[in-house]
């Protein structure tokens, strides 16, 4: 039997007609002919003989819908039109947003393209609003009746439009058992701009240590606040590029601890999980006041060394919900307090580390080597402060000062350079460092492998972030604003895509066990909807409009039935 399948190469889907049969009783493809791009399909149709369609087009359908699904189901939609309601005429102020964020998820890109890609998605179909109405223009008009120029964008609080909808999104979900009480990520980063030095037009962008590596460019920060079990984004703050990530903690918990009051969520029902960037004296106080629970990474020279560098035979193994972790727990004294220290060592993470770390150090001896062979020519004019800068620069990466040792001598008006490589610092870096993490918590009651299960939600939301910045899960750059006004509904959309994006994932393993957020994403762009016009059955009457899906694999047919595709389908068909 002939079925029409897509095969995405680059970012363009290609049609192929396969034959499928049973070949030593497993169904295999046996034969496939290449058809072409979604036009060429349609120029094929309309070639062939009767029924022959007028026309022919192809709509983005999975991932778009699906998101339009989660926004309906997770009364996000809802809450955001009730704060921005429709005028008389024309899009609410609410479904700008909306789009904005579906479309940072589906194809990012400026605003002037919103309006094009809107006209070939289903949301065109669903929604019924012509394409002309999202120019551009028409979304910064949106924006500034959701953050008027009469407030201070820089002001967050009970005044601010923005501050409100976080809480009552948080409220909702609170309502839907959507929220889980008991863990609660936290983490800063930044994103890098294209802000003109002399544009003073916000205060946000500002230059500072940028995570990316694009310290010459202006950065806003970002603390973002997910919830460890249903990873949706409950409270977010944009603050200036030049403030620390240990100076934001403060500001972050203030907004924490009033969202939680004011949603009455019992601070000690809540552990707060952090990085080792967050974890100074002060914000260990501050947390301690503050009544809530939490898990921190320490850094690694604040743990005594006897402790931290036990043997891994000596650290009990989990069970098998944390396959290949090793961890121990001890009552110690940190931040002048007794607190519950956990060793954990996963053996996956060790992996990791090593394999970073081998590609580290045979990329720095190969440029030690090349250098030290460039100093011998007699034309190199090299002064010792320029080489010890520039090995620095080679060696800054973790681990590489302990594994690598150097010298440099003048002799005969040149420069000589020699290196080795530490074997001993090799053997005490895999056999007591690798793989290992020091938590702090307040938990004293808690089990090793409870605060590191618990501590595995930080992990989480790194990957929302790496999500972020690599545009796998959502597009926060290019950034295309320069006001502060506009760099937080900026922010403010993309972490209501994020929150949709997690609540598809949460979805999905019901549909598909183990599937990633990447690959989710992959099997819904796949599906698309193809649009056939026909003539008229007689000489008078409407033309006929039918409506097909792509060929789908069984994880996308999985999919659609478990979120809603199915049924979506049907009622645009009708």
């Amino acid at each position: 039997m002939a079925s029409l399948v897509a095969k995405k190469k680059g970012k363009q889907l290609y049609y192929y007609v396969v034959e499928s049969a049973r070949v030593e009783g497993k169904p295999r493809i046996v034969h496939q002919a290449y058809l072409g791009t979604a036009d060429k399909v349609a120029a094929l149709v309309k070639d062939r003989t009767s029924p022959v369609p007028l026309s022919a087009a192809s709509r983005d359908f999975g991932l778009p819908g699906a998101l339009w699904l989660a926004a309906e189901q997770t009364g996000l939609f809802g809450v955001l039109e009730t704060l921005w309601p429709a005028p008389r005429s024309g899009p609410s102020p609410a479904r700008y947003l909306l789009l904005a964020a579906i479309h940072r998820i589906c194809q990012p890109g400026p605003k002037t393209e919103v309006a094009d890609w809107y006209g070939r998605t289903i949301l065109h179909s669903i929604w019924g609003i012509p394409s002309e109405r999202f120019t551009s223009q028409a979304f910064w008009d949106a924006f500034e009746r959701i953050l008027p120029e009469h407030l201070n964008p820089l002001t967050t609080g009970d005044d601010d439009p923005l501050d409100r909808a976080q809480l009552r999104l948080l409220n909702l979900w609170k309502g839907k058992q959507m929220v889980s009480r008991r863990l609660l990520a936290y983490d800063t980063t930044n994103f890098y701009t294209y802000i003109a030095s002399n544009n003073t037009r916000n205060d946000l962008a500002q230059r500072g240590h940028n995570k990316q590596g694009r310290h010459n460019l202006r950065q806003v920060g970002l603390s973002y606040v997910l919830d460890g079990e249903n990873g949706l984004s409950l409270c977010h703050h944009v603050y200036r590029g030049n403030v620390a990530d240990g100076e934001e903690f403060s500001t972050s918990l203030a907004r924490m601890l009033g969202m939680l009051d004011r949603c009455q969520i019992a601070r000690d029902s809540v552990t707060l999980v952090f990085d080792k960037g967050s974890a100074a004296l002060a914000n260990t106080v501050e947390l301690q006041e503050a009544g809530v629970g939490w898990i921190s990474a320490l850094p690694w020279n604040q743990a005594p060394a006897a402790w931290r560098e036990r043997a891994v035979e000596q650290l009990p193994l989990c069970s098998s919900g944390q396959p290949g972790v090793h961890a121990a727990a001890e009552k110690l004294l940190v931040h002048g307090r007794e607190y519950l220290c956990v060793l954990k060592y996963s053996a996956s993470f060790a992996g990791e580390q090593l394999h970073s770390l081998t590609t580290s150090l045979s990329k720095v001896l190969q440029s030690l080597r090349r250098f030290a062979m460039e100093l011998n020519k007699p034309q190199a004019r090299w002064k010792e402060n320029q080489i010890r800068s520039k090995i620095q620069r080679w060696l800054s990466g973790q681990f590489l000062q302990e594994l690598i040792r150097y010298q440099i001598e003048s002799r005969d008006g040149r420069w000589l350079l020699q290196f080795d490589f530490d074997t001993a610092a090799w053997q005490r870096l895999v056999d007591h460092r690798l793989g290992r993490t020091v938590l702090l918590t307040n938990r004293m009651e808690w089990t090793a492998e409870q605060v590191a299960m618990g501590y595995s939600g930080q992990q989480e939301i790194e990957r929302v972030f790496r999500g972020l910045k690599d545009g796998d899960w959502l597009g926060w750059g290019p950034m295309y604003h320069w006001t502060d006004r506009k760099i937080r509904i900026h922010a403010f959309y993309c972490m209501l895509g994020i929150s949709l994006l997690q609540h598809l994932h949460k979805q999905a393993q019901s549909a598909w066990s183990g599937i990633s957020t990447e690959q989710l994403l992959e099997e819904l762009r796949q599906i698309q909807q193809f649009v056939l016009l026909y003539p008229p059955q007689g000489e008078k009457g409407p033309n006929r409009v039918a409506t097909v899906l792509s060929k789908q694999t069984l994880t996308q047919q999985a999919l659609a039935k478990t979120l809603g595709l199915d049924q979506l389908h049907i009622t645009q068909r009708g």
